[in-house]
C-alpha cells in the first residue's frame, strides 16, 4: 500500500483553495448585488463626485443637493410625482440645476469591476423645471424650441451605456438603462452621468436608484455582439430622414382595408426588403416618414399578450394623445423569424391591435390609430439566438399628423 503523504495533501488542499478563490467573484460582484455603494441617496452626500458644487439649503444654478423635496430648495422647481423613487415618496434623491456649461458630469463614482463579465445599468431620473410653456405640438418635431428637456447620458470607462431625455414633462420618474460588458477592465472603473442639455433655463433634473448590478463573468475567449443602432431607439425627438419609398414595397396593398377594423391595412408578405432611406433636399414630393421603436413594447415568442412594462409606455403615450387630439399615429408590428411566415404576420397584425385596443381604453379616439403587421421581414438585429431575436420582436410608431 502506498504511503500517505501529508505534504502531498496539503499542496493539493491550498491548490484546491487558490483555485476556488480566484473562480468565485469578490462580495462585490455576488449575483443581482449593486455594485454602487449609495445609488439610492438614503446615506446623503457621500460616495459620488459631482462637476456641481454642493449645496445644501438650496439650488443655484451648478449646484446639485441631495434631499427629500426638491421645491423647497429652488421656487422653479417641482417634487416629482410621488416623491422620492427608492422609499415610497419619503426618502432623498439627488437634484441637479444646470449652469448652462456643456459637458458637465452631474454624477460620478468610482467603481471596483471584474474583467470580461456582463453588468446591467439603470437609473431613474426626472424633469424638475415647474415653468414649462404649454405643449400644443408636443417633442416630436425636430428640435424642441423650449430647449429644456433634461438629457442624460452615461457611461462606464469610456463606452456609451445610456443615453435618455424627458421628452414628455410629466415629472414622472423615467428609467434609463443599458447592459455593459468589462472586457479587459479590472478594479476601479469610474462611471459618470452627464447633463448632455446644458440650457441654463429649465434644465433641471433629478436622479434616484443608480444601480450597477454583476450579473455573470464570462467563459474565457467570450466575444461581445456588436452594438446595433436603429433609426430612432433613444427617444421620440430624433427626426428620420425623408425617404421616397412606395408602400406597395412595405408589402402593404394600399386601398385594400380590413372591413372589421377601420385602418388596418391587408398585407402582402414580401421577402425583399425595402431599399434604404435616402436623404433627398426636394421634400415636397416626399413622404417623410417620422418613425420611432418603442423600445419597452416587447413580447414574449409566439404570445401578444402586453406586457406590465408595455402598458407604462402606451399610458405615457395616451396621455401625449388625449392632449393633443390633433395627432393620428400608425403603429408597425414585427416579429422574429421563427415560424410559419404567414403566422408571424397574423402575429404581428394582433400585437399592434392590442396596443390600439389599449389606448382606446385609455380614451384616445380609435379613428387617430392606424395598425399594420409585417411578420418578420424587417429584423433590426439577426435571428440566430435569443437574445438577438428579442428586439425584432417589436413595434414602431410612425406619426402622420
Amino acid at each position: 500500500m502506498r504511503p500517505f503523504s501529508f505534504k502531498a495533501t496539503n499542496t493539493f488542499i491550498i491548490s484546491l483553495i487558490l483555485w476556488y478563490s480566484a473562480s468565485v467573484p469578490s462580495v462585490a460582484q455576488v449575483t443581482g448585488k449593486n455594485v454602487i455603494s449609495n445609488g439610492s441617496f438614503e446615506m446623503g452626500n457621500v460616495d459620488f463626485e459631482s462637476a456641481y458644487s454642493y449645496s445644501a439649503s438650496s439650488t443655484p444654478p451648478g449646484s446639485y443637493s441631495v434631499t427629500a423635496s426638491a421645491s423647497s430648495l429652488n421656487k422653479d422647481f417641482k417634487d416629482p410625482v410621488g416623491g422620492d423613487h427608492t422609499e415610497g415618496g419619503y426618502g432623498l434623491y439627488f437634484v441637479a440645476n444646470s449652469n448652462g456649461l456643456p459637458s458637465q458630469n452631474v454624477w460620478c463614482s468610482k467603481i471596483q469591476v471584474i474583467p470580461n463579465s456582463e453588468y446591467d445599468f439603470s437609473v431613474y431620473f426626472c424633469n424638475l423645471y415647474r415653468l414649462l410653456p404649454p405643449k400644443t405640438n408636443f417633442a416630436f418635431e425636430n428640435g424642441d424650441v423650449k430647449g429644456n428637456d433634461p438629457h442624460i447620458r452615461v457611461t462606464i470607462g469610456e463606452d456609451v451605456i445610456a443615453e435618455e431625455k424627458d421628452y414628455f414633462h410629466l415629472f414622472k420618474w423615467l428609467k434609463a438603462s443599458g447592459t455593459w460588458y468589462s472586457g479587459e477592465h479590472n478594479g476601479p472603473v469610474r462611471i459618470c452621468i452627464e447633463n448632455v442639455n446644458p440650457n441654463i433655463n429649465g434644465n433641471d433634473l433629478a436622479l434616484d436608484d443608480i444601480s450597477l448590478v454583476y450579473v455573470k463573468t464570462m467563459p474565457e475567449g467570450y466575444k461581445p455582439p456588436l452594438k446595433i443602432t436603429t433609426n430612432m431607439h433613444r427617444d421620440y425627438t430624433k427626426p428620420v430622414v425623408a425617404r421616397k419609398v412606395p408602400l406597395s414595397e412595405y408589402g402593404i396593398e394600399k386601398g385594400n382595408q380590413d372591413s372589421l377594423n377601420k385602418g388596418t391595412y391587408a398585407i402582402r408578405y414580401k421577402k425583399v426588403l425595402p431599399p434604404e432611406p435616402v436623404e433627398e433636399k426636394d421634400t415636397q414630393s416626399v413622404d417623410t416618414i417620422n418613425r420611432v421603436i418603442l423600445k419597452n413594447i416587447l413580447f414574449m415568442q409566439s404570445k401578444a399578450d402586453l406586457l406590465p412594462q408595455a402598458k407604462k409606455e402606451l399610458d405615457l403615450i395616451a396621455e401625449w394623445m388625449n392632449r393633443d387630439t390633433e395627432v393620428r399615429v400608425r403603429f408597425i408590428g414585427h416579429t422574429d423569424n421563427q415560424g410559419d411566415p404567414k403566422l408571424n404576420i397574423l402575429l404581428s397584425e394582433q400585437r399592434v391591435k392590442n396596443v390600439k385596443a389599449y389606448l382606446v381604453s385609455k380614451g384616445v379616439a380609435a379613428d387617430r390609430i392606424e395598425t399594420v403587421g409585417y411578420g418578420g421581414a424587417f429584423p433590426i438585429t439577426d435571428n440566430k439566438t435569443e437574445d438577438t431575436r428579442k428586439p425584432n420582436r417589436r413595434v414602431e410608431m410612425e406619426i402622420l399628423k
